[in-house]
């Protein structure tokens, strides 16, 4: 058996909107009243190609900030938006007391508590994205991975007196995470579709979502064309993405792709949870689970098996096809052959990261995989 196993961000659809939209969040949760409301810049949905680029550039230092979060294999939009959000916020309270001499004891595990710090925090200076930046790089190693970040991030803040009382926030699906989470949501699916999924009304209603603005990483037909060959040269396919099941559903569904996979072996981000809350494990990117379940398929009573010895399921050869660190890790961890493709966030620049992992393939475009696999 040969078994190709796709990521899709960076890969078949361009990770853009993801990005635009952490800054978009971003941009809600400081200025909106809804939430921090701490400048009252007007929030708005419909923006013009312009303002999202205004606005992703000034929150992300011009994609610095993102490329660092890569480079520690944090491939989730909301892990990124996380830890922006806890250090602006730890920066903030710091400043609070120098001025004041005051130590607050804020919580942020409701929305109410969310617009309470804003209040309280009105006077206090947004702090730049290079604040941010340098505050990552002092506190966490080169050298470490995803969920070191954000422990070396705890470490940090309970350095200080100030840091101490909001610590444990900086844990990935904190109160804190699932506020954020929410306003990301609510930005990408829009009105609609949030309130079809979640069963409720947004907490900041009148987004029309960009699942209908997404940019496939070549042409529609190209990469149609791709899957339906591989196919017929004897390749089985599958899907491992950290995206969420209807994230992934609709962009596939209108390009006409979803029927060319078995749904056996199409792995979300909603999968993995739901196998992570039955197995009481964290089990997301980059933990290689969600390329097990892409590669063994969906047999819940198999999936402490997979975690424990997956060596007991593979068959034949496998082959990863992404386009980050996290990617290269899952594909190492699982002894399946590495594509990488570089039409990801960091571009060109993503070879020399390859090359140092001793990725097998490295392609300018998904397409190129039928110029590879024969």
């Amino acid at each position: 058996m040969k078994k190709v196993i796709f990521d899709v961000d960076g890969v078949l659809l361009s990770e853009k909107r993801y990005f635009d939209v952490s800054a978009l969040t971003l941009w809600e949760w400081y200025n909106s009243p809804l939430y921090m409301g701490l400048e009252q810049d007007e929030i708005y949905s419909d923006l013009p190609e312009e303002k999202i680029d205004e606005v992703r550039a000034y929150y992300w230092k011009n994609d610095e900030i993102l490329q660092w979060l890569k480079s520690h294999g944090i491939n989730d939009n909301w892990d990124m938006v996380h830890a922006h959000l806890f250090v602006t916020l730890w920066l903030m309270l710091e400043d609070y007391t120098a001025r004041t001499g005051e130590l607050l004891s804020l919580s942020f595990d409701t929305i109410q508590d969310v617009r309470l710090a804003g209040k309280t925090l009105k006077n206090i200076a947004l702090p730049t994205a290079e604040q941010v930046l340098e505050i990552l790089n002092y506190y966490v190693p080169v050298d470490v991975g995803k969920d070191a970040v954000y422990e070396y991030l705890e470490k940090g803040a309970n350095t200080t007196e100030v840091g101490r009382k909001i610590a444990h926030y900086a844990t990935l699906g904190s109160p804190l995470w699932h506020l954020h989470q929410d306003c990301f949501q609510a930005w990408y699916f829009g009105d609609d579709l949030y309130q079809k999924i979640y069963e409720r009304t947004p907490v900041a209603a009148g987004k029309s979502g960009f699942l209908s603005r997404e940019e496939p990483l070549g042409t529609v037909e190209g990469i149609l064309h791709m899957f339906q060959e591989l196919k017929k040269r004897g390749y089985d396919i599958a899907i491992a993405t950290g995206r969420s099941y209807w994230e992934t559903r609709i962009p596939f569904e209108t390009y006409g792709w979803l029927d060319e996979f078995d749904p056996l072996y199409i792995s979300t981000s909603t999968d993995v949870k739901e196998a992570g809350e039955l197995l009481g494990l964290s089990l997301q990117k980059p933990h290689p689970f969600a390329y097990f379940l892409g590669a063994f398929g969906h047999y819940p009573e198999q999936y402490r098996q997979y975690v424990e010895n997956p060596d007991a399921f593979k068959k034949g050869t496998y082959y990863v096809v992404g386009d980050s660190l996290s990617d290269v890790w899952g594909a190492q961890k699982m002894g399946a052959i590495m594509i990488g493709t570089l039409t990801g966030l960091d571009g060109e620049a993503a070879r020399a990261m390859f090359e140092r992992e001793k990725t097998e393939y490295i392609l300018d475009s998904v397409e190129q995989i039928l110029d590879i696999l024969l």
